[in-house]
């Protein structure tokens, strides 16, 4: 029997809205105390986006003396194609590591073979909200001197062994962009652990750097925000798709970031979005498993194994369907069926960057034809998950 749903809530209200007009507020310091507080972590920065964030942390640690000479940086060969780019526009050398199709994370041979004294760090990404295990990744890169970030750009709120995702490591990340658990229209969050003191200091130094926000980049991002929550209500989705606007992020054009600080008014709306995270995401998770429990019979679908400790978000579910062609089929009858279904990224990072291509990498091969990922958010009703059940079964 299909569990029922709580009563939903808006990510986004007109009351939050309301809130970011507050422009002269210290919404940023008390917003940065929150995240702190809800990740438990002792050193938080917020920049105007996850990738400002992770350009700042890589150029400080290109700057620490005991890293010095290390130029590597390592990272899946199916992710958001934008981690290259910051990576090599902060002076580094991505190298691709070969995910698993069954979990989507590093194939963790390649990662022990491609691990040197080159590693500046290794980027650990945790997929639509799903948690990826860490003890080994750290043990790893340990041996070989080199530092642990966890992208979680798409997981606030997840845990592992009841942890916070993007803890774990020498330095997490986190997106407050469009579609993610919080979205204040952009934004992102660096955290670290107070192991690595001499690195935080390093980072303190370069972020000082980072310029503060305007009274005018407040009242942009605030009308941006506005926006957003139209192209995300169904009707607004519907328009912005024919408009192929949901296909921006595929382009080099829209991998580009700005080297400044989250604003006020992003800040004072991501204070209240903080205070009903759990609850959305619950709903997330609840959306999610109906939809595992209904796909799960069919053995032309695989939907990537996660540890029983850990507790995903599922900002989406993702989906491996048995061949290119299944996925395609299924993807045309779920999108006239006005389902959000997605592709992501489309293709592997070496499509996008053939000069990375210095071996084969099946796996993410595999999840660039054959992944599909499905809509948990909070507009999904109980009818639209039969209906995509219904179609799955059907093909």
């Amino acid at each position: 029997m299909m569990r029922h749903l709580p009563p939903t809530t808006t990510p986004l209200s007109q009351a939050d809205l309301r809130q970011g007009l507050n422009l002269f507020s210290s919404s940023y310091s008390r917003l940065q105390t929150a995240l702190a507080g809800y990740l438990g972590v002792p050193v938080l920065g917020l920049a105007s986006s996850g990738r400002t964030a992770l350009y700042f942390l890589l150029k400080s640690l290109t700057q620490a003396s005991e890293l010095a000479g290390r130029r590597e940086v390592l990272l899946p060969a199916y992710t958001c194609p934008s981690l290259v780019k910051v990576t090599l526009d902060a002076g580094l050398r991505p190298r691709l590591i070969d995910i698993s199709a069954q979990t989507l994370a590093f194939e963790v041979d390649q990662l022990e073979a491609a691990l040197s004294q080159q590693t500046l760090a290794v980027i650990c990404v945790h997929p639509f909200g799903l948690p990826q295990e860490m003890d080994i990744i750290i043990r790893l890169v340990r041996q070989v001197g080199a530092l642990v970030i966890e992208d979680a750009a798409q997981a606030l709120g997840a845990r592992m062994g009841g942890r916070p995702v993007g803890t774990r490591g020498d330095f997490g990340l986190f997106s407050l962009g469009p579609g993610k658990p919080i979205s204040t229209g952009g934004g992102g969050i660096l955290c670290a652990r107070t192991e690595q003191a001499s690195f935080i200091r390093a980072v303190k130094r370069t972020w000082q750097d980072l310029p503060a926000s305007s009274v005018l980049a407040s009242g942009w991002a605030l009308t941006r925000l506005g926006l957003l929550k139209l192209a995300f209500h169904p009707v607004g989705w519907w328009l912005a798709t024919r408009l192929n606007l949901h296909r921006v992020g595929e382009h080099e054009a829209s991998w580009g970031y700005k080297l400044s600080a989250l604003t006020t008014a992003q800040a004072s709306v991501g204070l209240r979005l903080l205070e009903r995270l759990d609850f959305v995401n619950e709903q997330r998770r609840l959306k999610a498993e109906q939809l595992v429990a209904g796909l799960q019979p069919l053995d032309f679908v695989h939907i990537p194994q996660i540890s029983a400790s850990a507790a995903p978000i599922y900002l989406r579910l993702p989906v491996m369907v048995a061949s290119e062609e299944r996925r395609e089929h299924l993807f045309q009858r779920l999108w006239a069926a006005g389902i959000g279904v997605g592709r992501m990224y489309g293709r592997p990072l070496t499509a996008f960057f053939p000069q990375l291509q210095d071996q084969p990498y099946p796996g993410a091969n595999r999840a660039a034809q054959q992944l599909l990922t499905l809509p948990t958010h909070h507009y999904l009703t109980q009818s639209d998950i039969q209906r995509i059940t219904q179609i799955f079964h059907a093909c």
